[in-house]
């Protein structure tokens, strides 16, 4: 994992990431800190670009494909920074020379493997917490549930909304990749099934099921969901008309038929009259609770225990009314519990979130907003070190940590880098 965060005032923007990486295994997970995640995008330009989560592309390492546009692109400047983000994309879509037909097609296979690979898990794990009679009985269609429930995240946000395809690909992608990758779909299907079934005596599959798995291993590629192994990558700075810094976040996965799945995931302009911009990504706890003042985790707990204390006053004040009915107090119970209740608990934590906001978040924004840009950039690498130090002091494996790579960018003085030495 890692941690990294953009800070943008009107003057400057200033961009940080450590260095740590974590390898892990079957038996064995080992931790390196000697890893650049962040790096200049375009020699001579103030634009920089930095990676989180995945550290390859198609087995490739994102430091190489950036490496390799930045000697093609020659220096070239544009107007703006979204430009510059689209045009790296671009760089990676349609190009033979990164990726090759055959490699295009090795990749397809592993993304699919992956996605597999999630339902075998969660199958493995339903199938752990199984308590309804005999397991051989039930395990067909535990496996279908798990089946329709990943079918079902394809399908739908968490809102209930439907996803829809990605913009990145042009109409009819879906149907492309049905039809030019349908025998290695069902071959996976075929090792999927085979291979669950060594495990699980019982296990059938009907045809409709099937034709879910193959609808997924298609949706995977083309819906606006990054369940498998994604690259969050990060472009800031300036364009030639920009007056203030921008910041432009994508996720990314494979390129498929030519074409890289990507989307705009988080975007911040700065403008003459807006406040900064404390944008963290990947690990974030310690840099969100800094800012708030309090642990979200602890917030969604605060709620919960709440909750429970004051329904459980309702109950006992009003199971100890007397003269009343059991359907009155039912009555009364529904009224407080889902309306008055409800609004004050609502109140009562917008009115904590106020506090925070005005006592805690404000003045710390506010001391963003007029910072030059060396305490903008020293202030991007102690956000970064806050995650580390919880780490180091908390019994947990340090996936945040080792030396900090700093970009601090301005329209006059261009980029300028401060490196951490390492710890020998």
């Amino acid at each position: 994992m890692t941690s990294e965060v953009v800070l943008m005032n009107r003057q400057a923007v200033a961009m940080a990431a450590d260095s740590a990486v974590t390898i892990s295994g079957a038996n064995y997970i080992k931790t390196y800190q000697s890893v650049d995640k962040l790096f200049p995008l375009v020699d001579g330009q103030p634009v920089a670009v930095m990676i989180y989560n995945n550290a390859e592309i198609m087995s490739t390492p994102w430091e190489t494909v950036i490496s390799l546009y930045r000697e093609q692109s020659g220096g070239k400047s544009f107007d703006h920074l979204q430009d510059y983000a689209i045009d790296f994309m671009n760089f990676i879509s349609g190009n033979p020379d990164l990726f090759s037909a055959d490699h295009q097609d090795t990749e397809f296979f592993k993304h699919i493997a992956v996605v597999f690979t999630i339902i075998a898990q969660d199958f493995d794990m339903q199938v752990q917490h199984f308590k309804g009679g005999k397991l051989r009985e039930h395990v067909s269609s535990i496996f279908q549930f798990v089946v329709e429930q990943l079918e079902r995240d394809y399908l739908y946000n968490l809102d209930d909304s439907p996803r829809t395809d990605l913009d990145c690909f042009p109409q009819g992608m879906a149907e492309q990749v049905r039809r030019r990758y349908k025998e290695e779909i069902d071959e996976l299907i075929d090792s999927l099934i085979g291979a669950l079934k060594q495990e699980y005596a019982g296990l059938s599959v009907t045809p409709e099921t099937k034709q879910k798995l193959r609808d997924i291993a298609v949706y995977s590629i083309t819906r606006d969901a990054f369940f498998e192994h994604y690259t969050g990558v990060v472009f800031s700075g300036f364009g030639k008309l920009d007056k203030f810094p921008s910041m432009r976040s994508y996720l990314t996965s494979s390129v498929v038929l030519g074409l890289l799945k990507f989307r705009n995931d988080r975007s911040a302009d700065m403008q003459a009259d807006s406040g900064p911009v404390v944008q963290p990504f990947a690990q974030d706890r310690m840099i969100r609770t800094f800012l708030t003042g309090m642990d979200q985790y602890l917030r969604m707990f605060m709620f919960g225990e709440t909750l429970k204390l004051t329904t459980g006053l309702v109950n006992d004040v009003i199971g100890k009314a007397p003269g009343l009915t059991d359907e009155q107090r039912e009555h009364l119970y529904q009224d407080y519990s889902q309306n008055n209740l409800g609004f004050a608990l609502r109140e009562f934590f917008r009115s904590i979130d106020h506090y925070q906001h005005v006592v805690h978040t404000m003045p710390i924004y506010r001391a963003i907003q007029t910072l030059p840009k060396k305490e903008l950039g020293e202030t991007a690498a102690s956000l970064i070190k806050l995650n580390s130090f919880q780490q180091k002091v908390m019994h947990s494996i340090e996936t945040v940590g080792g030396p900090i790579d700093v970009a601090v960018i301005t329209r006059n003085g261009g980029l300028e880098w401060k490196k951490e030495k390492a710890e020998l």
